[in-house]
């Protein structure tokens, strides 16, 4: 069973996750937090060096943010879907659209600011496409393609069952919906919905908020089946 820590970046739950004496880390929080990540770290007993992969669950400014300031100074490699390996590179952040009231102003207001939005650029080292096992790489986990929120958006499935899922499904704001307030597409989130409520998932852990049980996105799946 993994070892689990949430370093929690901004508003970004980042998880730092130890299997078969390996890292992972997944997500990369916002920019600027830099101190407080390598403060955390240290704390917890660890060095950058000591991080084998980055996951990026999807390309946004406060899951992409210190990326290319981890690459620089660690030996790890940087994963993404290949759908937004384009956008890391060039350090873009789109403002997916919003999917109620509050997401659709922020979507507007994000578009007009979006310089505020970039990161700094970076390579990917590996890129994903379909269903990719990690065992090669030392963990007992696969990523998954979850599009919907964004194309490109990935989660990463721990055969335990911890499934750590970015912007799929969030619970910062409705403990008992949640279904984010920003998605590209709708239906196919829904379809991603399913796909991890098919799957041997014991817990879904989202970049933003706390852990959701299955039960809770089950319901919140029958709630928004006929949204869109």
């Amino acid at each position: 069973m993994p070892e689990i820590h949430n370093i929690k970046l901004g508003i970004t739950n980042c998880y730092l996750i130890k299997e078969n004496d390996k890292l992972m880390l997944i997500d990369a929080g916002i920019d600027g937090k830099e101190k407080r990540f390598e403060k955390r770290l240290h704390a917890l007993g660890y060095n950058l060096n000591d991080i084998d992969i980055l996951i990026i669950t999807h390309v946004h400014f406060d899951h992409a943010g210190i990326a290319a300031w981890l690459k620089e100074r660690s030996r790890l490699k940087i994963i993404v879907h290949k759908n937004e390996a384009h956008i890391l590179s060039r350090g873009l952040t789109p403002i997916p659209a919003g999917t109620n009231f509050f997401g659709k102003i922020l979507n507007i207001l994000g578009n007009i600011f979006n310089f505020l939005f970039r990161v700094k650029a970076t390579e990917a080292d590996i890129v994903a496409d379909k269903l990719m096992p990690l065992k090669e790489l030392g963990f007992s986990a696969s990523i998954i393609p979850t599009p919907g929120h964004t194309e490109g958006s990935v989660s990463v499935l721990f055969d335990s069952g911890e499934c750590f899922v970015g912007d799929c499904c969030i619970s910062m704001f409705n403990k008992k919906d949640v279904f984010p307030p920003f998605a590209n597409n709708a239906t196919e989130l829904l379809k991603s919905w399913k796909i991890l409520l098919d799957s041997e998932a014991k817990s879904f852990y989202p970049g933003h908020g706390k852990v959701i049980s299955p039960m809770v996105l089950e319901q919140s799946y029958r709630k928004n089946k006929n949204r869109f």
